[in-house]
């Protein structure tokens, strides 16, 4: 697999500043109720992504979609390993929606000059490795490729559940005894786990 690099660190400076423009209108923390949709001007631009897997150390920064273009096949699919079933080794055509989620928290902490570096700590998940789990919803969003729970070194777990809250995507858990917080492109709820 081949790693990529944005083309320029300049141009990967301006979208972020772009990003950070746009998040001002909406205030400290952005809820969209406010100015210009910054998240959708987040998407408006090639979108980077800085992912690893904690449960093997798989790092990777890679380009998933070109402005303009679409998705890049091959950094989808690496967004997809990453988000993988590591349990079973069963990767999956994780939800889009999903993968763009992971990048508007990134793009957003790294504009505002705070860690964005996401480590998964769970993805995709077989039906029968999901029902092993001893609290894991029969249905859950993690076995449609719609899920991901996530932490950021650096970033304390409340501060990621209040961007998670307000990005205002899906669903959105805290698991302060885990250290980390559950994004999906669900139905919009809230919980504590």
């Amino acid at each position: 697999m081949i790693l990529q690099k944005p083309t320029t660190r300049r141009q990967f400076i301006k979208g972020a500043a772009q990003a950070c423009l746009a998040a001002l209108f909406a205030g400290a923390f952005p809820d969209g109720a406010t100015g210009a949709d910054w998240r959708q001007v987040a998407l408006d631009r090639d979108r980077w992504l800085s992912l690893e897997r904690a449960s093997t150390g798989e790092k990777a920064t890679f380009l998933y979609y070109r402005f303009g273009r679409g998705f890049d096949p091959e950094g989808y699919l690496t967004a997809c390993h990453l988000l993988r079933d590591v349990k079973s080794g069963v990767a999956y055509r994780m939800n889009p929606k999903l993968i763009d989620l992971l990048y508007i928290i990134q793009i957003w902490l790294r504009a505002n000059r705070q860690p964005f570096h996401i480590i998964i700590q769970s993805g995709y998940r077989t039906p029968e490795y999901n029902r092993t789990l001893a609290n894991a919803a029969r249905n859950s969003e993690h076995v449609n490729g719609n899920a991901a729970d996530i932490r950021i070194p650096g970033v304390d777990i409340a501060t990621l559940n209040r961007l998670a809250l307000a990005i205002g995507v899906g669903g959105v858990g805290i698991y302060p005894n885990n250290g980390f917080v559950h994004v999906d492109v669900g139905r919009v709820r809230q919980w504590q786990g």
